[in-house]
């Protein structure tokens, strides 16, 4: 059997929830592959960053040309300036802020033509490719091929556009809205990562159960971890974090609802003096209030400092596929506040307290309990490591593998 893997959705700085599920299922797909020759199971990556892939052996990624973006002639002045000339210097500071702004406009440039470049190679280029093989693993709903000439496999991770048409997505919206629902259908198996998701796309798009198989994504113990209390506060005055914080994470799509979380902590404050971290990418202007603390991009690897620092992490999103951040911070100790929809209770069972994301103070009444009674903490932090261990990498791929691939011969 021989299969390709369209990794192409994976970027350099690796920050998304599709890059960390991309980039922990192949390793892992590589590491038991590899040993275990009896399946004979042959397989490539197509990726654009090999890096990232580091238990697959060479022969077995093809790298895909990129588009690159020169930054070398736009990189921002304010080095420069600093060293040889007075920061107040007016005619400086006025060509530092136009080099500033020609850099920001070349970055968004970059992300609008990578994204359908992507887009362009997936849907034109790959599937050339694809004749080489048996079957091909579409790892997202955004690298799946309308015109596919071999068995696709396609993952889903989430089917929001669909379920929430309110919040439109303009980026892939002939792709999402007219394309999806056919190559859903003509799929040869997907994978689903939640029953969630499954019950979703069997009522939206009639799909039959049979050709859905749902596999849960895994949590990386070895990157996230709890921390003695002495590591705790070494950390912390590193990263300069002082005093006790609640901490979120999301982006700018409105499903993260990031604004019912600062609307919460406003009413929060009022109760319990403690800080509010904020990790992510917002590419809209955001003004947030004060004691919020905006880290922006965090690396992954850097992710377990702030779960395993937190008091608390709230999560109240109004809807996930799979959600795994959850399932990071009870890695690190962390008890969790997340929302009772999507597949959130799926997945964290009852190592978690459960508040409506549509209501501010219920948010808000879920976050104190856990600032306040001491015993539900230490419950929840304890039935975290234990409902951790029930999500692995290695269990995804055995299951993809005698779930999926065994069964499609």
């Amino acid at each position: 059997m021989k299969i390709a893997f369209n990794a192409i959705r994976v970027s350099n700085k690796a920050g998304s929830g599709f890059d960390t599920f991309i980039i922990n299922f192949i390793n892992e797909f590589a590491k038991y592959v590899y040993s275990k020759p009896e399946l004979n199971i042959e397989f490539d990556v197509y990726t654009l960053y090999p890096k990232h892939f580091i238990d697959v052996k060479k022969e077995n990624i093809k790298r895909v040309w990129k588009f690159k973006v020169d930054h070398s002639r736009l990189k921002s002045s304010n080095i420069l300036f600093k060293d040889k000339y007075n920061s107040e210097d007016k005619e400086i500071k006025f060509f530092q802020t136009i080099n500033s702004k020609l850099l920001h406009i070349k970055l968004r440039l970059k992300t609008f033509f990578g994204d359908y470049f992507r887009m362009f190679w997936t849907q034109f280029i790959f599937p050339f490719y694809s004749c080489r093989y048996d079957y091909v693993i579409s790892l997202t709903e955004y690298e799946a091929m309308l015109l596919c000439l071999t068995k696709q496999i396609i993952i889903l991770h989430s089917i929001v556009p669909f379920l929430f048409p309110q919040f439109k997505d303009n980026k892939y919206k002939l792709y999402t809205y007219l394309f999806l629902p056919k190559i859903l259908n003509s799929a040869y198996r997907i994978v689903s990562v939640s029953e969630t998701i499954k019950k979703e796309i069997n009522e939206l798009f009639k799909i039959s159960k049979d050709k859905v198989f749902v596999i849960y994504e895994g949590v990386d113990t070895k990157k996230f971890y709890h921390l003695d209390n002495n590591e705790k506060t070494i950390l912390k005055k590193f990263y300069g974090i002082e005093g006790d914080f609640i901490l979120a994470i999301g982006h700018s799509h409105p499903i993260k609802n990031l604004s019912g979380v600062i609307k919460a902590y406003e009413i929060l404050k009022q109760k319990y003096k403690i800080k509010l971290i904020v990790v992510g990418y917002f590419n809209t202007k955001i003004v947030f209030p004060k004691d919020v603390i905006y880290l922006g991009h965090i690396p992954n690897e850097n992710l377990y400092i702030l779960y395993t620092t937190a008091k608390c992490f709230v999560f109240p999103t109004l809807h996930e596929g799979f959600g795994l951040p959850p399932l990071e911070a009870m890695a690190c100790g962390c008890p969790v506040v997340v929302s009772n929809r999507g597949s959130l209770p799926e997945v964290c069972g009852d190592a978690a307290v459960y508040v409506d994301p549509y209501n501010p103070q219920d948010i808000a009444n879920g976050i104190l309990k856990v600032l306040t009674d001491e015993n539900l903490r230490q419950q929840l932090i304890k039935k975290g490591f234990e409902q951790v261990k029930k999500f692995t990498w290695r269990r995804s791929v055995e299951l993809f593998v005698d779930l999926v691939l065994k069964n499609a011969t």
